[in-house]
């Protein structure tokens, strides 16, 4: 089994992306924290994928799952909140269309969830007028159109860590002048 140094360099910027948001979701509301951590571990476990060789198994199921909890995690912070039958929808349409494309190797079936998944990101990020999550679900957008490429999987991975990262991130944080106030 070979292995390009720069898919494994991406998938260790995954990992610790992964890490970082799990540390900077801290501060968040516990209806967008789980689900980002959620989609952390996802990510993270796509980016041990890559040197055990099934990376290209593992984004046909995880993408699409991961994707949909990012979909619930920046609906909660920049829109009104999923009730929880809409949420475990989005979970579950997320993981038919992973285990659909894992099962019968039909990529597609994994690009809808993502799609999806990040014009309703760039939706809601643009409502509340914060630039970082609009380019978050940009960047998960374009994942979802690397998946059917063969040999980009070190740009899917790097924008994978984009995406988490960018919704992760507190958005609007008071300045001093306000503090002073």
């Amino acid at each position: 089994m070979a292995f390009d140094s720069l898919d494994l360099l991406a998938a260790g910027a995954l990992f610790i992306a992964s890490a970082g948001s799990w540390l900077m979701t801290e501060g968040l509301r516990a209806r967008a924290r789980l689900y980002l951590r959620f989609c952390a571990v996802l990510f993270a476990a796509l980016a041990a994928s890559v040197p055990l060789g099934t990376s290209g198994i593992a984004i046909l199921l995880l993408l699409p799952l991961a994707a949909a909890a990012l979909m619930i995690a920046a609906l909660a912070r920049f829109a009104a909140p999923l009730p929880v039958f809409a949420a475990c929808l989005a979970l579950i349409a997320g993981l038919a269309g992973g285990l659909g494309a894992m099962l019968w190797g039909y990529g597609l079936l994994a690009l809808a969830p993502v799609m999806l998944a990040s014009l309703a990101i760039i939706g809601a990020a643009l409502n509340a007028g914060a630039a970082m999550p609009v380019l978050a679900g940009t960047a998960l957008l374009g994942v979802a159109l690397i998946v059917l490429e063969q040999g980009a999987e070190a740009g899917l991975l790097l924008l994978c860590a984009a995406a988490l990262v960018g919704l992760a991130k507190p958005w609007r944080e008071k300045s001093a002048l306000a503090i002073q106030q």
